[in-house]
């Protein structure tokens, strides 16, 4: 477009990134993004419209950068330390100085629950996404033997899910990992290794279902 001026699409998404972060969404202004990114009024709605649906692409950008540590520690091969990665990932980033403090979707939800429902429900949309990644580590503890069945895991994801979250509005008021690395722990102690009892009909489970499938093969 003619008079529109070029510019790096992911260095504008940082940038403004990092003032929608610092600052909210509802108090930050066309002219605000407009200083942050150094790009002109003109460029800016050319390529992303509004300011909400600049947000929604800054939403998008911050799940892909900060959320691949999330992803990456619940890979784990081990159930129990997936989680706990998961948490110390979490600490680590609020700890860096580099970011704003706590986290841009929490920040969001909790400084401006106004700022309208497709942005809310894109947030919760990431927040479901944590949970079902959550939820599978542990369903795999259960399959392991690494958690006891007995626990809802359902329940259970959906807090650590919480504690999540909460590790990040913590850190808006008390810069101390130590704080922190307190609520893992704690959190973490609710998690219950299976019984011998619970073991020992888990792998008489096990045994049947291989049987079963190899008759069925057979």
């Amino acid at each position: 477009m003619a008079g529109v001026r070029q510019f790096d699409r992911i260095d504008v998404l940082d940038r403004a990134m990092a003032l929608f972060w610092r600052r909210g969404y509802e108090a930050t202004s066309i002219q605000d993004l407009v200083d942050a990114t150094g790009i002109n009024r003109g460029s800016l709605y050319a390529s992303f419209t509004s300011k909400k649906r600049l947000f929604l692409g800054v939403l998008d950008h911050y799940a892909e950068k900060l959320g691949k540590p999330l992803t990456d520690a619940l890979d784990d091969p081990d159930p129990r330390r997936a989680i706990e990665r998961m948490f110390e990932a979490i600490i680590r980033r609020t700890s860096d100085p580099k970011w704003p403090r706590g986290c841009l979707n929490t920040n969001t939800t909790l400084e401006c629950p106004n700022s309208g429902d497709e942005i809310s429900r894109k947030i919760a949309e990431r927040l479901g996404q944590q949970e079902t990644a959550i939820y599978r580590v542990l369903r795999r503890a259960q399959a392991e033997n690494a958690l006891d069945p007995e626990q809802d895991a359902r329940a259970l994801a959906r807090f650590f899910m919480g504690v999540a979250q909460a590790l990040n509005v913590v850190n808006k008021a008390i810069a101390d990992p130590a704080v922190l690395y307190d609520m893992m722990r704690v959190a973490m102690s609710v998690w219950v290794r299976p019984s011998p009892r619970s073991r020992t009909r888990n792998s008489i489970a096990r045994t049947a279902s291989k049987r079963g499938t190899a008759r069925m093969r057979g």
